[in-house]
Order: C-alpha cells, then sequence, then structure tokens
C-alpha cells in the first residue's frame, strides 16, 4: 500500500478531533437527546434471546484488556520483521485510546447511559468500545498494509467491521446510547490517524 501523506493523515485527524469537540457540545446541550431515545426506542422490538448471548459474547472486542495484548503482539511481529521503531506504533495506539478513555470517563461527564446500564450515573460519553476498537483497528490495518503483511482492502475492511460490530452491541444491549458511540468512532479516528502519521514518521526509508 502506497503511504498517505503526514499532512493528510494529520489533517484528517484535527478534522476528526474537530468534529468529536462538536458533537460533545451538542451532547452536552442535550440536541441530540431526541435522535438517541429514537434509536433506543427501536431497539427492543429486535432483540432476542441469542442477540442478546451475541452482543456479550462480543462485547470484549472493545476492552483494553484484549486490544493491548492484540496490539503488542503486531508489535512484536513487525519487530522481528525489521520494522525498528515503527513496530511499536500499534501499542502506542493502544495506550493512548486507553488512556483517552480513562480521562473522558473521569472529566467529561455530559451524558449518562440509557436505562439498560447497570451503573447509571456514570458518564457514558464517548464509548470506549468504539474508541478504542476503532483506533487500534484502522491503525493495526495501516501498519500492517503498509508494511505488505496484508492487502489494505479486506485489512480496513476487517477493522471497519470491528469498529461497528462491539459498540452495536453496547447499543442493543442498552449500555450507550447512539451518540455515545459516534463520539467514540470520531475520537479513535483521530487517534488512528494520529498513529498512523507517527508509523510514517519513524518507518525506516528505503
Amino acid at each position: 500500500m502506497r503511504p498517505a501523506p503526514i499532512t493528510s493523515l494529520l489533517a484528517g485527524a484535527a478534522g476528526a478531533a474537530g468534529a468529536f469537540v462538536l458533537l460533545a457540545a451538542a451532547v452536552a446541550r442535550h440536541d441530540l437527546k431526541r435522535l438517541d431515545k429514537t434509536v433506543r426506542d427501536s431497539v427492543p422490538d429486535a432483540r432476542t434471546t441469542k442477540g442478546k448471548t451475541a452482543a456479550d459474547v462480543v462485547g470484549p472486542i472493545g476492552k483494553e484488556w484484549l486490544l493491548l495484548p492484540v496490539a503488542v503482539g503486531v508489535t512484536g511481529y513487525l519487530w522481528h520483521r525489521g520494522a525498528g521503531a515503527a513496530s511499536f506504533v500499534p501499542v502506542v495506539a493502544a495506550a493512548t485510546a486507553a488512556g483517552a478513555n480513562l480521562l473522558f470517563e473521569e472529566h467529561l461527564d455530559i451524558q449518562h447511559p440509557p436505562p439498560g446500564h447497570p451503573k447509571r450515573r456514570e458518564p457514558s460519553f464517548p464509548s470506549g468500545h468504539a474508541l478504542q476498537t476503532t483506533a487500534v483497528g484502522l491503525t493495526t490495518a495501516y501498519v500492517l498494509a503498509r508494511e505488505a503483511e496484508v492487502n489494505s482492502g479486506p485489512a480496513f475492511a476487517a477493522a471497519a467491521f470491528l469498529s461497528v460490530l462491539s459498540p452495536a452491541g453496547r447499543v442493543y444491549l442498552d449500555r450507550h446510547w447512539l451518540s455515545d458511540v459516534v463520539g467514540g468512532w470520531l475520537a479513535g479516528l483521530a487517534a488512528a490517524a494520529l498513529s498512523s502519521a507517527a508509523y510514517e514518521t519513524l518507518r525506516p526509508r528505503s
């Protein structure tokens, strides 16, 4: 896969971050509450026992305790293949996403989860599942494609699928609002774009 210009990656990160800020402001003003409730009210009719079980099964995909070891494994593989300092980008992306999620949970108390969440007073914006899966998935796909270890099309398709699957399960189980998920996607996109720019900076030049 051809490299993306660093300026384009940084511009993409800035755009995603800006969109995240605008969305967070709208959430804080409760501008999206009607849309969130409309989406939530449309889900119960689609819930089944098997569906709930499936949503529980895919839940861990968005957790740092699963994503970080995966990132470490990719880093180890890339290091063995001679990618040098650029090998560490997947781990940095995972750690950055986990750290950002923790900061948001501690300091961005602008929305609480829907009634189906067992801890109703915890901040829910943005969705950590969406943030971390998007950041790690897209970064890993980009790095592996640039190293010619995978085909870019299937790699990005798989990353996009996982970034949708994991948080969709949280909406299905009534753990997050739709706006939480969109916020997580935007934050994850910003992290992935920054991580990809870091990769291009660190990648050994042939």
